[in-house]
Protein backbone atom coordinates (compact mmCIF):
# COMPACT_ATOMS: atom_id res chain seq x y z
CA UNK A 1 0.00 0.00 0.00
CA UNK A 2 0.96 3.75 -0.40
CA UNK A 3 0.48 5.92 2.17
CA UNK A 4 0.73 9.13 0.91
CA UNK A 5 2.99 10.41 -2.53
CA UNK A 6 3.46 13.68 -0.92
CA UNK A 7 0.47 13.82 1.91
CA UNK A 8 1.41 17.76 2.39
CA UNK A 9 0.82 18.68 -1.21
CA UNK A 10 -2.58 16.47 -1.13
CA UNK A 11 -3.88 18.21 1.62
CA UNK A 12 -2.63 21.83 0.36
CA UNK A 13 -5.03 20.53 -2.88
CA UNK A 14 -8.06 19.51 -1.31
CA UNK A 15 -7.96 22.55 1.11
CA UNK A 16 -7.39 24.64 -2.13
CA UNK A 17 -10.17 23.22 -3.79
CA UNK A 18 -12.82 23.10 -0.89
CA UNK A 19 -11.93 26.67 -0.35
CA UNK A 20 -13.39 27.33 -4.20
CA UNK A 21 -16.48 25.14 -4.15
CA UNK A 22 -19.70 26.94 -4.40
CA UNK A 23 -21.55 27.45 -1.13
CA UNK A 24 -23.54 23.62 -0.85
CA UNK A 25 -25.67 22.07 2.08
CA UNK A 26 -21.79 19.44 2.71
CA UNK A 27 -19.69 21.68 1.28
CA UNK A 28 -16.38 22.09 2.87
CA UNK A 29 -16.58 25.87 3.03
CA UNK A 30 -18.34 25.50 6.49
CA UNK A 31 -17.29 23.97 9.47
CA UNK A 32 -17.41 20.20 9.95
CA UNK A 33 -19.71 18.98 13.02
CA UNK A 34 -18.39 17.46 16.25
CA UNK A 35 -19.56 14.14 15.02
CA UNK A 36 -17.67 14.66 11.47
CA UNK A 37 -14.50 15.84 12.67
CA UNK A 38 -14.65 12.40 14.71
CA UNK A 39 -15.13 10.58 11.39
CA UNK A 40 -12.30 12.48 9.70
CA UNK A 41 -9.70 11.79 12.18
CA UNK A 42 -10.87 8.19 11.82
CA UNK A 43 -10.35 8.48 8.02
CA UNK A 44 -7.17 9.72 8.58
CA UNK A 45 -5.91 7.45 11.12
CA UNK A 46 -6.59 4.68 8.47
CA UNK A 47 -3.52 5.77 6.08
CA UNK A 48 -0.97 4.31 8.57
CA UNK A 49 -3.33 1.00 8.52
CA UNK A 50 -2.51 -2.32 5.99
CA UNK A 51 -5.21 -1.48 2.90
CA UNK A 52 -6.49 -4.94 3.40
CA UNK A 53 -7.89 -3.39 6.70
CA UNK A 54 -8.63 -0.28 5.25
CA UNK A 55 -10.33 -0.73 1.96
CA UNK A 56 -13.34 -2.19 3.66
CA UNK A 57 -13.62 0.39 5.99
CA UNK A 58 -13.85 3.16 3.35
CA UNK A 59 -15.80 1.04 1.39
CA UNK A 60 -18.47 1.08 4.04
CA UNK A 61 -18.20 5.02 4.69
CA UNK A 62 -18.90 5.47 0.82
CA UNK A 63 -21.83 3.38 0.79
CA UNK A 64 -23.35 4.52 4.04
CA UNK A 65 -24.86 7.92 5.34
CA UNK A 66 -22.01 9.67 6.25
CA UNK A 67 -22.37 13.37 5.13
CA UNK A 68 -20.76 14.61 1.64
CA UNK A 69 -17.45 16.18 3.80
CA UNK A 70 -16.97 12.97 5.47
CA UNK A 71 -16.84 10.85 2.10
CA UNK A 72 -14.82 13.62 0.08
CA UNK A 73 -12.78 12.90 3.10
CA UNK A 74 -12.54 9.09 2.22
CA UNK A 75 -11.68 9.32 -0.88
CA UNK A 76 -8.70 11.43 -0.54
CA UNK A 77 -7.70 8.42 1.50
CA UNK A 78 -8.75 6.21 -0.87
CA UNK A 79 -6.38 7.88 -3.45
CA UNK A 80 -3.24 7.07 -1.19
CA UNK A 81 -4.67 3.01 -2.04
CA UNK A 82 -2.45 1.45 -4.40
CA UNK A 83 -4.57 -1.38 -5.30
CA UNK A 84 -6.83 -2.12 -9.01
CA UNK A 85 -10.15 -2.38 -6.22
CA UNK A 86 -9.42 1.24 -4.70
CA UNK A 87 -8.98 2.67 -7.47
CA UNK A 88 -11.53 0.91 -9.76
CA UNK A 89 -13.61 2.69 -6.80
CA UNK A 90 -12.00 6.18 -7.47
CA UNK A 91 -13.10 5.91 -11.13
CA UNK A 92 -16.22 4.66 -10.65
CA UNK A 93 -17.24 7.29 -8.47
CA UNK A 94 -15.53 9.76 -11.14
CA UNK A 95 -18.26 9.17 -13.76
CA UNK A 96 -21.13 9.61 -10.86
CA UNK A 97 -23.59 12.40 -10.97
CA UNK A 98 -22.44 13.63 -7.53
CA UNK A 99 -20.22 16.48 -7.87
CA UNK A 100 -19.07 17.30 -4.96
CA UNK A 101 -17.96 13.66 -4.94
CA UNK A 102 -17.24 13.10 -8.71
CA UNK A 103 -14.87 16.36 -8.43
CA UNK A 104 -12.77 14.87 -5.25
CA UNK A 105 -12.13 11.45 -6.88
CA UNK A 106 -10.73 12.91 -9.78
CA UNK A 107 -8.55 15.29 -8.38
CA UNK A 108 -7.61 11.94 -5.62
CA UNK A 109 -6.72 10.51 -8.96
CA UNK A 110 -4.37 12.91 -9.67
CA UNK A 111 -2.89 13.54 -6.22
CA UNK A 112 -2.33 8.83 -6.24
CA UNK A 113 -0.76 9.31 -9.36
CA UNK A 114 -1.50 5.90 -10.76
CA UNK A 115 -0.11 5.65 -14.68
CA UNK A 116 -3.37 3.53 -15.30
CA UNK A 117 -6.00 5.31 -13.70
CA UNK A 118 -4.64 8.43 -14.83
CA UNK A 119 -5.46 7.13 -18.34
CA UNK A 120 -8.27 5.81 -17.39
CA UNK A 121 -9.73 9.13 -16.93
CA UNK A 122 -9.22 9.97 -20.69
CA UNK A 123 -12.71 8.90 -21.18
CA UNK A 124 -13.89 11.13 -18.60
CA UNK A 125 -12.77 13.36 -19.73
CA UNK A 126 -13.63 13.14 -23.10
CA UNK A 127 -17.62 12.34 -22.19
CA UNK A 128 -17.97 14.99 -19.71
CA UNK A 129 -18.92 17.96 -19.03
CA UNK A 130 -16.95 21.25 -18.62
CA UNK A 131 -16.53 21.30 -15.19
CA UNK A 132 -15.34 17.44 -15.31
CA UNK A 133 -13.28 18.07 -18.16
CA UNK A 134 -11.59 20.92 -16.07
CA UNK A 135 -11.09 18.32 -12.81
CA UNK A 136 -9.21 15.96 -15.45
CA UNK A 137 -7.26 18.67 -16.88
CA UNK A 138 -5.94 19.85 -12.84
CA UNK A 139 -5.38 15.91 -11.70
CA UNK A 140 -3.12 15.02 -14.98
CA UNK A 141 -1.56 18.64 -13.96
CA UNK A 142 -1.10 17.18 -10.20
CA UNK A 143 0.42 13.93 -11.27
CA UNK A 144 2.55 15.26 -13.84
CA UNK A 145 0.28 13.32 -16.46
CA UNK A 146 1.73 15.29 -19.55
CA UNK A 147 0.58 12.66 -22.31
CA UNK A 148 -2.86 13.14 -21.52
CA UNK A 149 -2.37 17.34 -21.29
CA UNK A 150 -0.68 16.60 -24.97
CA UNK A 151 -3.65 14.39 -26.53
CA UNK A 152 -6.12 16.48 -25.79
CA UNK A 153 -3.94 19.71 -26.64
CA UNK A 154 -3.23 18.02 -30.04
CA UNK A 155 -7.12 16.43 -30.53
CA UNK A 156 -8.93 19.79 -29.26
CA UNK A 157 -11.99 20.54 -31.25
CA UNK A 158 -12.00 24.67 -29.99
CA UNK A 159 -9.12 26.83 -29.74
CA UNK A 160 -10.25 27.26 -25.31
CA UNK A 161 -10.20 23.72 -25.18
CA UNK A 162 -6.66 23.52 -26.69
CA UNK A 163 -5.54 26.50 -24.88
CA UNK A 164 -6.56 25.45 -21.45
CA UNK A 165 -4.44 22.18 -22.09
CA UNK A 166 -1.32 24.07 -23.15
CA UNK A 167 -1.16 26.83 -20.44
CA UNK A 168 -1.09 23.87 -17.88
CA UNK A 169 1.44 22.60 -19.87
CA UNK A 170 3.38 25.15 -20.07
CA UNK A 171 2.92 25.78 -16.33
CA UNK A 172 4.58 22.13 -15.77
CA UNK A 173 7.60 23.52 -17.93
CA UNK A 174 6.69 20.66 -20.43
CA UNK A 175 8.94 22.22 -23.30
CA UNK A 176 9.25 19.51 -25.61
CA UNK A 177 5.44 18.57 -26.08
CA UNK A 178 4.69 22.45 -26.11
CA UNK A 179 7.63 22.18 -29.17
CA UNK A 180 5.86 19.60 -30.74
CA UNK A 181 2.24 21.50 -30.93
CA UNK A 182 4.19 24.17 -32.71
CA UNK A 183 2.31 24.48 -36.10
CA UNK A 184 -0.98 23.29 -34.60
CA UNK A 185 -3.63 25.36 -35.70
CA UNK A 186 -5.98 26.19 -32.90
CA UNK A 187 -2.81 25.96 -30.49
CA UNK A 188 -1.02 28.58 -31.75
CA UNK A 189 -2.46 31.44 -29.58
CA UNK A 190 -1.85 29.61 -26.17
CA UNK A 191 1.29 28.23 -27.28
CA UNK A 192 2.17 32.08 -27.16
CA UNK A 193 1.73 32.27 -23.46
CA UNK A 194 2.67 28.69 -22.78
CA UNK A 195 5.85 29.68 -23.78
CA UNK A 196 6.15 32.48 -21.88
CA UNK A 197 4.82 31.06 -18.40
CA UNK A 198 7.65 27.72 -19.21
CA UNK A 199 10.69 30.18 -20.27
CA UNK A 200 10.87 28.63 -23.82
CA UNK A 201 12.68 31.82 -25.01
CA UNK A 202 13.90 29.94 -28.24
CA UNK A 203 10.50 28.89 -29.23
CA UNK A 204 9.54 32.94 -28.88
CA UNK A 205 12.25 33.63 -30.70
CA UNK A 206 11.55 31.24 -33.95
CA UNK A 207 8.12 32.59 -34.04
CA UNK A 208 9.23 36.39 -33.35
CA UNK A 209 12.02 36.48 -36.40
CA UNK A 210 9.42 34.08 -38.45
CA UNK A 211 7.52 34.74 -41.63
CA UNK A 212 4.37 33.90 -40.10
CA UNK A 213 1.14 35.52 -39.65
CA UNK A 214 2.20 39.27 -38.15
CA UNK A 215 -0.40 39.58 -35.35
CA UNK A 216 1.41 36.01 -33.82
CA UNK A 217 4.91 37.67 -34.49
CA UNK A 218 4.04 40.77 -32.67
CA UNK A 219 2.75 38.71 -29.56
CA UNK A 220 5.75 36.79 -29.64
CA UNK A 221 7.58 39.68 -29.56
CA UNK A 222 5.78 41.57 -26.59
CA UNK A 223 5.40 38.18 -24.47
CA UNK A 224 9.45 37.45 -24.58
CA UNK A 225 9.24 40.51 -22.08
CA UNK A 226 7.55 37.60 -19.48
CA UNK A 227 10.55 35.66 -19.17
CA UNK A 228 12.52 37.30 -16.59
CA UNK A 229 16.50 36.50 -17.99
CA UNK A 230 19.35 38.44 -19.01
CA UNK A 231 18.85 36.44 -22.77
CA UNK A 232 15.23 37.49 -23.12
CA UNK A 233 16.20 41.30 -22.61
CA UNK A 234 19.04 40.72 -24.98
CA UNK A 235 16.76 39.66 -27.50
CA UNK A 236 14.04 41.99 -26.87
CA UNK A 237 16.90 44.70 -28.08
CA UNK A 238 17.92 42.93 -30.68
CA UNK A 239 14.49 42.27 -32.29
CA UNK A 240 14.04 45.99 -32.04
CA UNK A 241 17.35 47.24 -33.46
CA UNK A 242 17.43 44.69 -36.49
CA UNK A 243 13.45 45.52 -37.21
CA UNK A 244 12.04 48.54 -39.63
CA UNK A 245 8.68 47.30 -38.62
CA UNK A 246 6.77 49.94 -36.42
CA UNK A 247 4.27 47.03 -34.74
CA UNK A 248 7.27 44.86 -33.98
CA UNK A 249 9.49 47.71 -32.26
CA UNK A 250 6.55 48.74 -30.45
CA UNK A 251 6.20 45.29 -29.43
CA UNK A 252 9.74 44.58 -28.33
CA UNK A 253 9.34 48.17 -26.54
CA UNK A 254 5.98 46.99 -24.44
CA UNK A 255 8.11 43.79 -23.61
CA UNK A 256 11.05 45.50 -22.35
CA UNK A 257 8.37 47.62 -20.23
CA UNK A 258 7.10 43.77 -18.83
CA UNK A 259 10.93 43.03 -18.21
CA UNK A 260 10.99 46.16 -17.00
CA UNK A 261 14.26 46.81 -18.77
CA UNK A 262 14.92 50.76 -17.92
CA UNK A 263 18.70 50.34 -18.63
CA UNK A 264 18.09 48.51 -22.22
CA UNK A 265 15.45 51.29 -23.37
CA UNK A 266 18.24 53.98 -22.30
CA UNK A 267 21.04 52.41 -24.28
CA UNK A 268 18.40 52.21 -27.18
CA UNK A 269 17.43 55.74 -26.64
CA UNK A 270 20.78 56.89 -26.86
CA UNK A 271 21.28 55.44 -30.18
CA UNK A 272 18.04 56.47 -32.06
CA UNK A 273 18.31 58.20 -35.17
CA UNK A 274 15.03 60.04 -35.54
CA UNK A 275 13.16 62.60 -32.92
CA UNK A 276 10.10 60.39 -34.03
CA UNK A 277 11.99 57.26 -32.47
CA UNK A 278 12.88 58.74 -29.47
CA UNK A 279 9.72 60.21 -28.50
CA UNK A 280 8.45 56.57 -28.31
CA UNK A 281 11.74 55.26 -26.46
CA UNK A 282 11.00 58.46 -24.01
CA UNK A 283 7.10 57.83 -23.25
CA UNK A 284 8.00 54.24 -22.98
CA UNK A 285 10.69 55.45 -19.92
CA UNK A 286 8.64 58.00 -18.16
CA UNK A 287 5.97 54.88 -17.40
CA UNK A 288 8.54 52.87 -16.10
CA UNK A 289 9.78 55.11 -13.57
CA UNK A 290 13.42 54.47 -12.64
CA UNK A 291 16.55 55.63 -12.45
CA UNK A 292 16.95 55.68 -15.80
CA UNK A 293 14.03 58.28 -16.25
CA UNK A 294 15.73 60.11 -14.66
CA UNK A 295 18.67 60.64 -16.41
CA UNK A 296 16.84 61.04 -19.97
CA UNK A 297 14.82 63.42 -18.87
CA UNK A 298 17.89 65.23 -17.71
CA UNK A 299 19.68 64.52 -20.86
CA UNK A 300 16.99 65.77 -23.15
CA UNK A 301 16.32 68.88 -20.73
CA UNK A 302 20.10 69.99 -21.03
CA UNK A 303 21.08 72.82 -23.13
CA UNK A 304 24.65 72.73 -24.12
Amino acid sequence: MKLARNLMLALMLAAAAAAQAAPKPDAEDRAPTDDEELAIAALEGLMSQDSNRSLPILKKVLAGNQTTLVKRRALFVLGQIETPEAQGILLETARSTNAELRGEAIRSIGIGGDPAALAKLKDVYNTGSADVKKNVLEAWMISEYKSGLFEVATTAKTEEEASEAIQLLGAMGATEELRKLNGNARATRGLLEAYAISGDLESLRKIADGTGEKSLRVDAVQRIGIIDTDAAKVALREIYTKSADKEIKDAAMHGMMIAEDDKGMLELYKVAKTTEEKRALLRMIMTMDGDAALQVIDQTLEKK
